[in-house]
């Protein structure tokens, strides 16, 4: 699975930390609120939601990733488990809340996926659920990582019947950042064997901003989470979040 540690000119990990941000706003007061943060990668997102809820709880299946997250981030009100999110070792009704953050399409179950979170949700509570946008569970995603990318009817189909009510969202780039990735798109396709990468990451980010300005954007170390679009509803060119209530 992808697990993108924070870097500050990183644009997916902009784009991953500006999730967990709204996802904070729209979950309101979580002061009194526990939340499990499913699954939690390299553990930024799960530090951010310690400065808004009472307790955090956050997961990851790579006891590794965990043990590197604890020390990152030594938040007392953050507790990093390693465990996998198909079998949760939680008691029912644990959590008010949960954020599970483009996960599911990397779960071969999803099924059981989906009825875990459940299971460990308290009446009433919300998970708050993200998925690329894709076209369908029949086809094969080009992202290798990815088991299947759902189409917009195949997530609501999976959820709906878990769910008291369910508000739909999209997420999409915002003008600055849709700039700086369509400049640095032009350099990406002269490197089809990804020979980049073998450059300081760094320099690579420096060289992204330089061309990035160059076509009228910003610099990377520039962008923040309010640089991604989030909307009502779902378009065709927005990724796919459910905000759940139990």
């Amino acid at each position: 699975m992808e697990r993108r540690a924070a870097y500050p000119t990183d644009t997916q990990h902009i784009v991953n930390l500006s999730g967990y941000v709204w996802a904070a706003r729209q979950l309101g007061a979580l002061r009194r609120c526990r939340v499990l943060d499913l699954s939690c990668g390299t553990g930024y997102g799960a530090d951010y939601l310690g400065t808004c809820a009472d307790r955090i709880v956050a997961i990851d299946c790579v006891p590794e990733v965990v043990t590197t997250s604890r020390s990152n981030y030594p938040r007392m009100n953050v507790q990093f488990l390693a465990m996998d999110g198909c079998a949760l070792g939680f008691r029912d009704e644990t959590f008010d809340c949960i954020v599970s953050q483009d996960t599911i399409e990397h779960i071969p179950d999803d099924g059981r996926f989906v009825a875990e979170l459940t299971r460990v949700l308290r009446s009433r509570g919300t998970l708050i659920i993200f998925t690329p946008h894709g076209k369908g569970k029949g086809i094969v995603p080009s992202d290798p990582y990815h088991i299947r990318e759902y189409t917009a009817q195949e997530f609501k189909d999976l959820l709906s019947p878990h769910f008291s009510a369910i508000r739909w969202y999209g997420r999409r780039q915002g003008h600055r950042l849709k700039t700086a990735e369509r400049s640095m798109d032009n350099v990406r396709t002269l490197d089809p064997l990804g020979l980049r990468t073998c450059v300081p990451r760094p320099v690579r980010h420096w060289i992204g901003s330089l061309i990035s300005r160059l076509h009228g954007g910003p610099d990377l170390g520039d962008l923040v989470p309010a640089d991604i679009e989030y909307t009502e509803g779902i378009a065709e060119d927005t990724n796919l979040i459910g905000v759940c209530v139990k």
